[in-house]
């Protein structure tokens, strides 16, 4: 059986609520063992929860900050897609750009696949 609508949301409630709380653990408890995650799109995929790691891991080498902020999310069926503004902080200065990031979900509503689009030259300071 599909997860339901409300179990996808309660995951992307629970991405976001990750990041924000900056816990890698629970991050990656939302997402299944064979996973495909693609941050952003048109860079190579990351594999299985060793491979979110990693990329939280890069990306925290990065960034002091990481914080997703929703603006809306759109689920149908077993997908969802979340309007999102990203604000990083790197050694003490903010920006903030825009994504949208599509997950789709197992049918325990855990993140299956995703995808992340944005684009870095849209960063504008906070």
């Amino acid at each position: 059986m599909s997860a339901t609508p409300e179990a996808c949301r309660a995951t992307v409630d629970a991405y976001i609520a990750a990041y924000k709380a900056n816990d890698k653990d629970a991050l990656l408890a939302l997402y299944s063992d064979d996973c495909v995650w693609i941050d952003p799109v048109g860079t190579p995929a990351h594999h299985g929860r060793d491979g979110v790691a990693k990329f939280w891991d890069d990306a925290r080498a990065m960034a002091d900050r990481i914080e997703l902020v929703p603006r809306d999310v759109h689920v149908c069926g077993n997908e969802a897609a979340a309007e999102i503004e990203i604000r990083v902080t790197m050694g003490g200065a903010a920006m903030a750009f825009n994504a949208v990031d599509v997950f789709e979900f197992d049918d325990d509503a855990r993140i299956k696949s995703g995808k992340a689009f944005w684009d870095m030259s849209t960063a504008r300071p906070l």
